[in-house]
Parts: C-alpha cells; structure tokens; sequence
C-alpha cells in the first residue's frame, strides 16, 4: 500500500462513530457493535503499519511512546482538573492522576477510553519488534498470543487489573496483525467484493442465533471477554469484512468526504466524546438517546479539536504531530509515523 487510501479514512471514520455509539449505553445494539468495532480499529491501524528495522527499533519505539503519551496526559490532566472543580475536591487530582498512570481496567467513567490509548501503544511496540522477522515466524508469534490471551480470558487472571491493559494487546495485535499483512492483498479483495456476501451470511448467522437466544456470542475488549477461541475470530473478522466492503464501495463517492475527515480527527473524538457527554447529561441535566449522544460526543470534540488547532503548542499536545485533519504528504519516514496514529 504505497499511500493511504481513501477507503482507509473512511473506515476510521466510521469506526470512531461505532466507538462513541458504543458508550452511548444502549443495550440493544452494543452486544453486536461490541462484536466488531474494537477489532475494527485495530485490524484499520494494522493496515497503516509498516516494517521496523531492527537496528533502529529503540528510536522508533521511542517516538512511539511520545506519540501516544503526550495526548494521553495533556487530556488526562485536564479531565483530572475538570473533575476535582466539579466535585470540589483538588485532592482528587493526584489520584486520578496515579490511576492515569496505571491505566486499564482500573479507569472508568471520565477516563473510560484511555484503556485504548496504551493498549494500542503496547500493540505497536510488540508489533514493531516482530516486523523484524518473517513472516512466518511472526504469525506463530501472534497465533501464540492469541492463545495467551484466550487463557487469561478463561481463567482468574481476566479479573485482574494489568497496567495499560497490557494482557488485552495479547488479543488485540492479532487483529493489527491481520491489517499488517493484509494490506498486500485486502485491497484486491474489497475491489473484487468477493468475500462481502460470505461474510455478511456469517454475521447474519451469528446474529440470528444470538437473537434467538440458541447461543450467547460476546466480545468486550476491555474486560476481557472473549471465551469462544474459534468464534472470537470468525464472527468479528467477517462483521470487519463486510464493513470494510462498504467503505471501500463507500469511498468512490463525495458523500463520503465527510467520513474520510473524520477518519483523519480521531484522537479528539476519542479522548472527549465521554466526558462531553457526562457534562451535558449529568453537569447540565438533559436527557437524550443515542444518536443525539453520538452526535454530540463527535460533533463538540471535533470543533474543541479546530480551537486546539489554532495554537502549535495546543495542537502539538492535543492532537498529536497530525494536527487537525490531513496535511499534504510528508516523506515517507514522517508519513508512516503520521499515518499510524
């Protein structure tokens, strides 16, 4: 993939949707979005990561670290001040703040998505270490991870609370693993659409039982909930499948232009669209459903990410080297450092 596609846009756009939809608490739909929105992004930033040299490995890592850390903890400061004013309570900062630092599965509410923010960062750690080998020798290394993962979920050890999440990327990277090598022949197959119809057959299969109460199908990343080995690949690669499939379809027309730039803004979105809605619904007392949750946990991070834009120093802190929306291309080793984020 010698640059980034538009589809590829589009289907983080759609993707950070799913992802505020998700925490929208509607328990109708967020069995089935949990089945594929997390693998969704993960499998999406696969696609956009390239080979790390092995001589060079320690420096990438490095500008890696700082790439998803500076984010994390300029919007967790601020989020940790806007908490300690609302309950009035300065000594809930530096506590808040400890938690920040331990992250995963002990941060709720407020900081509810942070979880992915360093999961997705032990993910391309691992993941840049790995690209070192063949082929081969990196798909057992995941395959084992997979297994790890699914003997963490079945066992005590899902109840415990890891820094960063960290056992989860033992899940996750085998979707990124998926986007990595699938960028040599995953755009061959969504132009052909020859996988759309066998794939969406799986999804509504799997939805129909789980419907029909004959079996009971979950995924929660997160949580670690992913107990059925084989399924918890199946079912969320042919749900990823048939959306990719439309977004690429999707991509070929300028009513998706609009999705496309979201795909390029996420990181604001994904960072402020809980804590926006806390204050409206709980600071502010409305009362909404989902969609206007959604559309305001997208709409209001988008326009405080513009404000940021307007200061280097803000932009650099808040949203990252990528600043608001897609810039002109860069040479390649800034593009691939752009493009992963």
């Amino acid at each position: 993939m010698k640059e980034r596609k538009k589809w590829i846009d589009v289907a983080r756009g759609l993707s950070i949707i799913l992802v505020v939809m998700g925490h929208a608490g509607n328990e109708l739909i967020n069995p089935y979005l949990g089945w594929f929105r997390m693998p969704l992004f993960f499998l999406v930033s696969g696609l956009l990561f390239k080979e790390v040299p092995a001589l060079g490995y320690w420096r990438w890592a490095v500008k890696r670290v700082r790439f998803f850390l500076v984010p994390y903890c300029a919007y967790g400061i601020c989020i940790a001040i806007l908490v300690a004013l609302k309950m009035r309570d300065l000594s809930s900062i530096p506590k808040d703040l400890l938690l920040l630092a331990y992250g995963g599965t002990v941060l709720g509410g407020w900081y509810g998505v942070f979880w992915f923010i360093t999961c997705l960062l032990v993910v391309h750690l691992l993941m840049g270490y790995l690209s070192r080998f063949s082929l081969k020798k990196a798909a057992i290394a995941v395959a084992l991870c997979y297994a790890a993962a699914h003997a963490v979920s079945m066992s005590p050890m899902a109840g415990w609370d890891i820094p960063w999440n960290a056992d989860v990327a033992l899940m996750a990277i085998v979707f990124f693993f998926l986007g990595y090598i699938g960028k040599t022949w995953l755009p061959e197959l969504l132009d052909k659409g020859s996988a759309f119809i066998p794939a969406l057959m799986v999804w509504f299969l799997a939805a129909g039982l789980n419907m029909g109460g004959l079996w009971t199908f979950r995924i929660d990343m997160k949580y670690k909930i992913y107990n059925q080995p084989l399924l918890d690949l199946i079912v969320p690669i042919a749900c990823v499948l048939v959306v990719l499939q439309l977004c690429y379809w999707a991509s070929r027309y300028k009513a998706s232009n609009a999705l496309a730039f979201l795909g390029t803004v996420t990181i604001a979105i994904m960072y402020l669209h809980v804590p926006v809605n806390i204050v409206l619904e709980y600071g502010l007392g409305l009362q909404y459903g989902t969609f206007v949750f959604t559309a305001a946990g997208v709409i209001i991070p988008l326009g405080i990410a513009w404000l940021l834009s307007q200061s280097k120093l803000l932009s650099m802190l808040f949203l990252g080297p990528n600043g608001f929306g897609r810039k002109k291309e860069k040479p390649s080793g800034q593009r691939q450092a752009l493009a992963e984020g």
